[in-house]
């Protein structure tokens, strides 16, 4: 009996040495690697290959994997990935309390598998498809992405964040993303079903919009497949509320940023959208379409910006200065922002208080033309009190269907092109002299060339704006004369008559 009991125990302490072995083995070796390998392969429909992989079951049960590649070529590059959950949830087929943690790692889009959806319930990897074995996701109590750089269309975003997930909804503690200079930190919730929708509130020391645009360009999925009922899948929604102290849009410094982010699949929209700019206020909208080109429309409103200021920053200082109050409405299309702006069409209004055009040396023209001023003439000035222009933009083209200019010397109305790219002016003005420098236009000439009180002349723009040039022109100014004249003699004649 007791070689018996020795033979029986003896046995068990194999069996139980040897099957530690074989879980030690299993979770620490090959045999865990090797079988998610195989599971995730079958899962994703991609090959997977995993470095190294190790598990434990005691106090929770967790894996901890490194050097996961996914894709072939390798698309997805998880460099440490760490997930916990309750144990005794587990043998109940239910993941509850969950800590997922991937960091270091690097993804492509876009993915060259999708996730397989069931709803709440997961299927079994190694059943890809079946509902029979699936394990329930009931809460994971921590995402956290640490340094996850993920890369679309030349584009890169490096993402940190901390969230949780309870059911179909994610909540965003904290979210981190950088891309050149445009670093944003946001919180919020996202819903994942029937459809993505995020609510989010985001702010930044410092956002780039023409870089927030392309980052939406690049990262806008495809057109979402047609569901077997015929209708199309829901596209993802995001509002999000974006402010950051300082910016660029455009190229141009802002600060102030503040808006309203709505994003519906492919479609942006930007509104309200306020910053300030050149000592003045933006306040209007964004409109976006995103896919294979770019399309914006821009609704603006600009108030009381510094003309020097704008002058300075189109490559023009020192040429006119003022307070600048506009409104108009753009649009164009193109690979990026900047082919945009390129291709921007739209009508507008702007006007200009308070301000000087230098170099233009208009009275100089005007005296000029009509020979030495008398001695007791006032100096002249290029201060304006107002200009007002009705304009329309295309092929890089300002033109103004409607000008007008009022100072204490000479009112001007007229219509002009100004170029963008070359600075180039151009256009046909009627110039009307003040009473009082019209008194001094001591010339037979002069006379001729008198509506009422006030000499009238026709004159041509050209030059550019930092050279700008104004001539008269002398044979429109002669045959407005002779028409003047023989208008004035008729006049007499048939008041003659009259009597």
């Amino acid at each position: 009996m007791k070689k018996v009991l020795l033979r029986v125990v003896l046995v068990l302490v194999v069996l139980v040495l040897g099957t530690a072995a074989a879980v030690y083995w299993f979770f620490s070796g090959d045999g865990l690697r090797l079988t998610l390998e195989q599971q995730a392969t079958a899962w994703l429909g991609q090959p997977v290959r995993i470095g190294r992989a190790s598990a434990g079951l005691f106090p929770r049960a967790a894996i901890r994997l490194g050097d996961v590649r996914i894709g072939e070529p390798v698309r997805v590059t998880l460099a440490d990935v760490d997930v916990s959950t309750d144990f005794r949830g587990l043998l109940s087929r239910r993941i509850q309390d969950a800590a997922v943690t991937i960091a270091n790692s690097r993804i492509e889009m876009p993915l060259p598998f999708t996730i397989p959806a069931g709803g709440s319930d997961t299927a079994s990897p190694s059943a890809p498809g079946e509902s029979s074995g699936g394990v329930e996701i009931v809460s994971i109590r921590t995402i956290a992405l640490d340094d996850v750089a993920i890369l679309s269309r030349g584009r890169e975003v490096r993402v940190s964040a901390e969230s949780s997930l309870t059911g179909d909804r994610l909540t965003l503690r904290r979210f981190e993303a950088r891309s050149g200079t445009t670093t944003l930190d946001a919180e919020g919730e996202v819903d994942l079903e029937p459809t993505i929708a995020a609510r989010l509130t985001a702010k930044a020391n410092r956002l780039d919009v023409d870089e927030l645009l392309a980052l939406a360009d690049a990262f806008t999925p495809p057109a979402q497949p047609t569901r077997t009922n015929g209708s199309a899948a829901a596209p993802m929604k995001i509002h999000a509320r974006v402010s950051a102290e300082t910016g660029t849009a455009g190229g141009v410094e802002v600060k102030q940023f503040a808006t309203e982010l709505d994003v519906n699949g492919n479609r942006v929209v930007l509104s309200p959208l306020t910053f300030q700019l050149f000592g003045g206020r933006y306040q209007g909208a964004v409109n976006a379409q995103l896919g294979n080109a770019l399309s914006l429309t821009i609704k603006s409103r600009l108030e009381n910006l510094d003309v020097a200021q704008l002058a300075a920053f189109g490559g023009s200082p020192d040429t006119i200065t003022g307070t600048l109050t506009g409104a108009g409405t753009f649009s164009g299309r193109g690979a990026d922002v900047a082919a945009v702006l390129s291709s921007a069409r739209g009508n507008g209004t702007a006007t200009i208080r308070d301000g000087s055009i230098r170099r233009l040396n208009l009275i100089r023209t005007v005296v000029l033309f009509f020979g030495r001023p008398a001695p007791d003439t006032a100096e002249g000035t290029d201060q304006f009190e107002r200009i007002d222009a009705s304009f329309s933009l295309a092929n890089q083209v300002f033109r103004a269907d409607a000008f007008s200019m009022h100072s204490r010397d000479v009112d001007i109305v007229g219509t002009g092109t100004l170029n963008i790219e070359t600075q180039a002016l151009d256009g046909a003005l009627d110039l009307s002299l003040s009473e009082e420098l019209s008194k001094q236009a001591g010339t037979d000439f002069a006379r001729f060339t008198r509506e009422g009180n006030r000499i009238v002349l026709p004159a041509r723009i050209g030059g550019t704006i930092p050279a700008p040039r104004i001539t008269i022109d002398a044979a429109a100014a002669a045959r407005r004369g002779l028409r003047n004249e023989v208008q004035r003699r008729l006049k007499g004649i048939l008041e003659g008559f009259g009597r």
